[in-house]
């Protein structure tokens, strides 16, 4: 009965302690020259957040001699204010040609993928 009791008790602490996070993706658009410069200063500022990437890519731009650096990442939705103004920061620095950052976009739960084929099939 005591055990019961004190499972209750630790379940109703961990619910308490639950932390909303979503996942955003920060892109960033710069020179190739400086890439890993940023890579690097990018890192070390999440690391002071206390924030990580779950997912880091390196690509090629649309515009010649250029790259995008693409970072998603898991932030707590109470530490969204420390994300927003760590990619103002990023924006304001003279090789950086553009910064996009938002909440990134979940995909559909299968059961609702799969009914669109069904309705198709009746309605034709």
């Amino acid at each position: 009965m005591q055990t019961l009791k004190f499972f209750h008790l630790l379940k109703f602490f961990n619910r308490n302690q639950a932390v909303d996070c979503a996942e955003f993706r920060l892109n960033i658009v710069c020179e190739n020259s400086v890439i890993t410069a940023l890579r690097k200063r990018l890192f070390w500022e999440m690391h002071d957040l206390g924030l990580r990437a779950s997912q880091v890519t390196i690509g090629p731009d649309s515009q010649d001699n250029q790259c995008k650096l693409s970072v998603i990442l898991s932030c707590p939705l109470i530490r969204r204010q420390d994300l927003d103004d760590m990619a103002l920061r990023l924006s304001q620095l003279p090789e950086i040609r553009r910064v996009h950052w938002g909440r990134r976009l979940t995909s559909a739960p299968a059961q609702h993928r799969s009914l669109f084929p069904a309705n198709r099939a009746k309605a034709a």
